[in-house]
């Protein structure tokens, strides 16, 4: 788990990121006379954790039960046992549920302990990231197995040291790095079929660049599945609002990840996590270059910068009375600019 208070900088740089860095290469002033919107009947989206599946708001509730009883587990020194994770991992996977158990668990805020929560987000944005690098079902198997059970040495860290509000000090921090190694003891005793898991755990926090801990190790040293779980810890602790401080916006977390991580995972990864992970998911509040507002409606692979837009805003800051879309790829001079939280339209 990444502790976002304690990753230097970060806030400043994800939220101070140049508002023009991805618009350099566009063309030409913006004009009203030189676009186009389209005005339809459209339902506006529901937030994606109000519209999901019961089958999916259902797997995501078993699958944090099976995160709380982990920690029980591990905290009264009792075994564990890979088979009904696995099993349940199986499902998801042979039915395809991956996405959908992604688009729930980012748009969710579970009223569970953040670190219960982080552990099954992580392993179903692990699930997507596995997907888009073209795993079989074993290696994907594999990949959501380690991705939830890498932070079980952490629960042997206090709760008063996790729960700090404030910076933690040197001797916390020291405490805290141990836990990947904690991990690995406690997983040491499934036995010599799971000594790949132990490696991973040990692995998450280790980065391409030599940054990382416990080891200090680089590049090829790493293991794949411990670079896409320590890139997606990342991600989704940036992303989920916290006691001490409020969440980052997606795009904004995406793009310094890029921008200022690249160096820490290897190249490939980060490549199937920006074609993966919108830059621009559904719901997104977005200004665009002429000033209006509106929330991403569909998003498009092969365009990522060039959603389809439901208007909220006219330039002037009027609310736009009828309902109007606007297709970015079809609108070579309108693009985006800016997110925007929210809370900030109410």
């Amino acid at each position: 788990m990444v502790r976002f208070s304690d990753i230097d900088g970060i806030r400043g740089k994800a939220e101070g990121q140049d508002k023009n860095a991805d618009h350099r290469s566009e063309a030409g002033e913006f004009r009203v006379d030189d676009t186009q919107t389209h005005t339809e009947e459209l339902v506006s989206e529901e937030l994606v954790a109000e519209s999901a599946s019961p089958e999916v708001a259902g797997l995501y509730e078993k699958f944090i039960g099976k995160a709380l009883e982990t920690r029980n587990r591990v905290l009264s020194n009792q075994g564990l046992s890979p088979s009904p994770i696995l099993s349940d991992l199986h499902h998801i996977i042979n039915n395809q549920l991956i996405d959908a158990l992604y688009e729930y668990a980012m748009s969710d805020e579970a009223d569970y302990d953040e670190l219960v929560v982080q552990n099954v987000d992580v392993t179903f944005a692990s699930l997507k990231i596995g997907v888009g690098m073209g795993y079989d079902t074993r290696r994907l198997l594999e990949l959501g197995l380690a991705a939830f059970l890498q932070n079980v040495g952490i629960y042997r860290i206090p709760e008063q040291i996790l729960k700090k509000e404030g910076r933690l000090d040197k001797s916390e921090v020291e405490l805290i790095r141990k836990h990947p190694e904690v991990g690995a003891k406690i997983l040491l005793e499934l036995g010599s079929r799971y000594s790949w898991l132990v490696e991973v755990v040990l692995q998450v926090h280790e980065r391409s660049d030599g940054s990382g801990y416990p080891k200090g190790l680089k590049g090829p040293e790493i293991s794949e599945l411990a670079s896409i779980i320590g890139l997606m810890d990342m991600y989704v602790a940036m992303i989920k609002k916290r006691p001490y401080r409020q969440k980052i916006l997606r795009p904004n977390a995406v793009k310094y990840i890029i921008k200022e991580a690249k160096g820490q995972f290897p190249p490939r990864i980060l490549k199937v996590f920006l074609n993966q992970i919108s830059l621009f998911p559904v719901n997104t509040c977005v200004r665009l270059n002429n000033k209006s507002i509106g929330r991403v409606i569909s998003t498009d692979k092969n365009q990522p910068l060039r959603p389809i837009i439901m208007l909220l805003y006219d330039g002037l800051g009027e609310k736009v009375g009828r309902r109007e879309t606007v297709n970015l790829a079809s609108n070579p001079l309108l693009y985006i600019v800016d997110c925007i939280d929210e809370r900030r339209l109410d």
